[in-house]
């Protein structure tokens, strides 16, 4: 049995990006670069007008004044005259600054009368008039050649427009691992199945996964389940060995039935992990079968908590890793305790809960009444992991600790309950 960081670190240190690709802009959101992207001129690339209003000489204005509008510049266009003394221009938001104006005026501020506007309007106390009021000037967001996204980062719904103002018309991106999921047990069936006898259950953990892997933008294959018979559970395995990353869900124990190990070492998977110090999820497994396209197998307990939470600590980063993100780890934010947590083992608890931001600002999580591992209403009723260290006994609440958000996280408020009280 391994620790946490050991795990972590045998599965990243061979988890490289995926081969690159180019996409157009229409699916890059999401998508981890694997270029730099520069400025390809000066942003704005003229001095612009922030406002609806007029060009103007800030001089002209110094006690008020009365200009003569000698021309109408809209976004897009480019002004036709220069502006002189006691002049004016109307002017767009976005519009480029007339040649001689060094400042704009807000029209809510001024009146027209037929070829001139005046400025102040009757009742209106604008402030002074400065030259550079209301104006963006050239280059002011951004110079031409500026490195503005790195290779590495996600592309986010404005870096998706970032690239569009830049001319990225297709970017270099890392190529989304492929999934495929399946679950073991002769337990299992099908969520349709109406009527299950006492022993059974419904196969949630495949549906799980999978959902968890499409939310992550992930294609992904689900094989369903296979029973706990070693040549069905072979011929699975061999049809999700041509995914890039393979997800099993039960079987990684060591019960008599857990066939997954030999049987994945039978189909050349060279396994690099059995059991880890974690709870849940001591008996997670991770292996790669080597060649010019290694594939990924991730061995998930059974037990749905136990795999979901053994997926978003070690596989989700690896999912990360494998498309170039420059730093997989995931975050572990401070967060402070509503209710006492315990660990008084060798292993580190990563524990259900609910955060929120409290009235002070703070983040406060609400740990989540379990029955265990596999308590799956607990777990989906969470948007974070408290984590316990190893030995930590009891830590009462008011103290903090770190969290791994889930989805869903943070609340937007505190003062979550839960459902089933």
């Amino acid at each position: 049995m391994i620790s946490v960081e050991e795990t972590l670190r045998r599965i990243l240190e061979r988890t490289r990006p995926l081969a690159t690709e180019t996409v157009s802009l229409g699916e890059a959101r999401g998508r981890v670069l694997r270029e730099d992207v520069f400025a390809d001129r000066d942003l704005p690339p003229f001095d612009r007008s922030a406002v609806d209003g007029y060009a103007v000489r800030a001089a002209c204005l110094a006690d008020g004044g009365r200009l003569r509008v000698v021309d109408q510049v809209p976004a897009g266009a480019m002004p036709r005259v220069p502006v002189g003394p006691g002049e004016a221009a109307a002017i767009m938001t976005g519009a480029p600054l007339p040649e001689g104006a060094d400042s704009a005026i807000m029209v809510e501020h001024t009146v027209r009368e037929g070829d001139f506007v005046v400025w102040p309007a009757p009742g209106r106390n604008p402030p002074p008039v400065e030259p550079g009021n209301r104006v963006t000037a050239r280059g002011a967001e951004v110079r031409k050649g500026a490195k503005l996204l790195e290779a590495g980062v996600r592309v986010s719904p404005a870096g998706v427009g970032l690239l569009a103002t830049v001319g990225k018309a297709r970017v270099a991106v890392a190529r989304r691992p492929r999934a495929a999921v399946f679950s073991t047990g002769d337990e299992l069936r099908h969520p349709r199945s109406a009527k299950l006898r006492p022993a059974q259950i419904r196969d949630a953990n495949s549906h799980m996964i999978a959902a968890r892997c499409r939310a992550l933008g992930l294609p992904v294959r689900r094989l369903g389940f296979a029973a706990d018979d070693p040549g069905r559970l072979a011929a699975t395995i061999r049809s999700g060995l041509a995914a890039d990353v393979l997800f099993i869900s039960g079987g990684v124990s060591m019960g008599r039935y857990d066939y997954v190990e030999p049987v994945l070492e039978r189909a050349g998977v060279r396994l690099l992990v059995t059991a880890v110090a974690i709870r849940p999820g001591k008996p997670f497994v991770f292996g790669i079968r080597e060649g010019s396209s290694p594939v990924f197998v991730f061995g998930l307990p059974g037990n749905p908590v136990s795999a979901l939470t053994t997926f978003e600590v070690f596989a989700r980063p690896a999912l990360d890793a494998l498309q170039g993100i420059a730093d997989p780890r995931p975050p572990r934010p401070s967060v402070r305790l509503l209710a006492p947590v315990s660990q008084r083992g060798p292993r580190r608890a990563f524990l259900p809960a609910r955060v929120g931001l409290a009235a002070d600002g703070a983040l406060t999580a609400q740990p989540i009444r379990s029955q265990g591992s596999g308590d799956i209403a607990a777990v989906a009723l969470a948007n974070a992991l408290v984590i316990v260290p190893e030995h930590a006994g009891t830590i009462p609440a008011g103290d903090s600790v770190e969290a791994q958000p889930l989805p869903g996280f943070p609340d937007a408020g505190a003062g979550w309950h839960d459902p089933r009280r």
